[in-house]
């Protein structure tokens, strides 16, 4: 999936995508179709305001952190304009706000900080030079953006309706 969503130098090695998914499956949306074929995916963990884990970087879970940080959404081109992604953002926020989680940040790359303001995202500036320095390492306009989760939000999908993921969507 990566492969058909990202750039080269996004993509991370099996190795370190394995350990990702391994310490934090809770916190993971996928969409599929009736076959079970994977059309787009939400990967996200616990984390503590500001920190930004660097590109292809080893991570640990906080506990008790209060910030569900969104590491990668990946919607397959084939099945882009549908929905899917908005889908599992904004299920997995309802699931963060509903467990407590007090805010949800992510590093916005590839020109993408359009797609998460629309979300309720919004850019916040590098808090310090170690920031700087892991924002530098997803490319040129990466942003660190936040939303915060005390207040309930609906997000309308593209056509104004608002949506909800169940994980499944028939493949048309």
């Amino acid at each position: 999936m990566q492969a058909a969503c990202y750039g080269s130098s996004l993509r991370e090695p099996d190795d370190v995508w394995q350990a990702r998914l391994a310490r934090t499956a809770a916190h993971w949306r996928v969409a599929v179709d009736e076959g079970g074929a994977l059309h787009a995916y939400l990967a996200a963990y616990p984390s503590v305001p500001g920190a930004v884990t660097p590109l292809h970087g080893a991570f640990s879970p906080a506990r008790d952190a209060g910030t569900l940080y969104l590491h990668d959404l990946a919607v397959h081109p084939d099945h882009a304009g549908r929905g899917l992604g908005q889908a599992l953002v904004a299920a997995l926020l309802a699931q963060a706000r509903d467990g407590g989680v007090r805010q949800a940040a992510l590093v916005a790359v590839e020109g993408a900080a359009a797609f998460w303001e629309r979300q309720g995202f919004a850019a916040q500036p590098a808090a310090d030079a170690a920031m700087r320095a892991a924002l530098a390492g997803y490319g040129e306009g990466a942003l660190y953006m936040v939303l915060p989760l005390d207040i309930p939000s609906q997000v309308p999908n593209h056509c104004g309706r608002t949506v909800a993921a169940s994980g499944i969507y028939p493949s048309t």
